[in-house]
């Protein structure tokens, strides 16, 4: 009993190299270096027949299986949702998503299996040999994680998601959305894939950070904040320097209405769980 969890842990990290191996495989045989990366160029290379423009349910892009006319073997297929205009970066994530679910083992489900077809999605389009000297240049904050975004032509989420995972950035990016009249945690990406109990998904803000907190003040008013944040972890209070900004989201789903919600990019450093000192805050572009 007692070696379980790290049994798990360690099976989800072995699971995690793996999908980051294949992905890395496949953009070396890409011939692409530079960015943006072209993802519907690694097609061929993940086993995917055809990318085809559709109407997914439930989110942008889909897998599918098909037989052909003929009744012959079945095809893997990406459908994207034909709303999204081509080479966007929410079309490039689409397919880049669809892409890293054919690399995911089909015994892995839920949150494990999301966060998988995201850590290959990322690595298709912001491979850490392009992204991480770029990142390395650029200042964390919010403007340099668009920057990076539009630079690989990929999604905030993907583009936080490679920059937390290269190493140069410890700490947590997290989205809140709100949801009948609560900001709740939609989601989530980590340095170390660990989280603490109150940022389960779907958690309420308003159990996580204190009243007077800038995550409010940020969604309130649409003005970008920054500064040295009380956080209730669940295991206890902590104090974590926070960049917040107002982005659009539709949560995942081309056609739903846009709507405001919060990213928060946490910085986490040694002794992150003691009131840090002399650290500014404020609104912050």
């Amino acid at each position: 009993m007692a070696t379980r969890a790290p049994t798990r842990r360690r099976n989800a990290a072995d699971a995690r190299d793996a999908v980051r191996r294949r992905a890395a495989a496949v953009v070396r045989a890409s011939g692409m270096r530079r960015p943006p990366f072209a993802p519907e160029r690694y097609a061929a290379k993940c086993g995917v027949a055809a990318i085809i423009a559709g109407a997914p349910e439930g989110g942008p892009v889909r897998v599918e299986l098909r037989g052909t006319v003929d009744g012959g073997a079945q095809r893997t297929l990406i459908v994207v949702d034909r709303r999204l205009p081509p080479h966007t970066p929410q079309w490039n994530g689409a397919i880049a998503l669809g892409l890293g679910e054919t690399m995911v083992p089909p015994g892995v489900a839920g949150e494990g299996r999301r966060a998988l077809t995201e850590a290959a999605a990322a690595d298709l389009l912001l491979p850490a040999a392009s992204f991480r000297p770029a990142a390395a240049r650029t200042d964390l904050t919010m403007d340099g994680l668009r920057d990076l975004s539009a630079r690989f032509a990929a999604p905030l989420r993907l583009t936080a998601r490679q920059w937390l995972s290269v190493g140069l950035w410890r700490g947590f990016a997290l989205l809140w959305r709100e949801d009948n009249g609560a900001l709740r945690l939609g989601w989530r990406a980590g340095s170390s894939g660990r989280f603490p109990p109150s940022l389960a998904l779907g958690a309420d803000a308003a159990a996580v950070w204190a009243p007077e907190s800038r995550l409010f003040a940020t969604h309130r008013t649409g003005r970008a904040h920054h500064g040295v944040e009380e956080v209730h972890t669940g295991a206890g209070t902590a104090w974590w320097f926070t960049r917040f900004a107002t982005v659009r989201d539709g949560a995942g789903d081309a056609g739903a209405a846009a709507r405001r919600a919060v990213f928060a990019m946490v910085m986490l450093a040694p002794g992150a769980s003691r009131r840090p000192q002399g650290i500014p805050s404020g609104p912050s572009k």
